[in-house]
C-alpha cells in the first residue's frame, strides 16, 4: 500500500554525483590498454607497439616511469627497456647499477 518513500534532494544529488563519477571511471578504464602476455611470457606485439608510442612521447624513460605509466612490473619494464635499446628505439644516456636512464633515439 505505502510503497517506497521518495528520496530527499540531497540523496538525489548524491546518487547523481555517484553515477557521474562511475561513468568517468569507466571512460578512464576504456582508454587504458591492457598489457597482454603471449605463451612464452613475453609481451605481445600490440603491447610493445603501445609501449613504443608511450616512450616516444616521453622526455626520458626509467624503469619506474615505464612501469607506472603502462602498468607492468618493474622487472618486465627493465627487460622491455633493454630490448628497445637493442632495437634502436631508445638510447642509453646514463646507466649505473640501479637506474638506467634512456631517451628516445630520434629526440637526441
Amino acid at each position: 500500500m505505502g510503497g517506497r518513500k521518495k528520496p530527499t534532494l540531497s540523496q538525489l544529488e548524491k546518487r547523481m554525483r555517484r553515477e557521474a563519477e562511475e561513468k568517468a571511471k569507466e571512460k578512464r578504464r576504456e582508454k587504458k590498454v591492457e598489457m597482454k602476455l603471449d605463451a612464452k611470457g613475453e609481451l605481445t606485439q600490440l603491447s610493445m607497439d603501445h609501449i613504443v608510442s608511450e616512450v616516444s612521447k616521453m622526455k626520458y624513460v626509467t624503469p619506474y616511469l615505464l612501469s607506472s605509466r603502462v602498468g607492468i612490473k618493474m622487472s618486465r619494464a627493465r627487460a622491455v627497456l633493454r630490448e628497445l635499446a637493442a632495437r634502436g628505439v631508445l638510447k642509453v644516456v646514463d646507466k649505473n647499477r640501479r637506474v638506467p636512464i634512456y631517451v628516445p633515439a630520434k629526440a637526441s
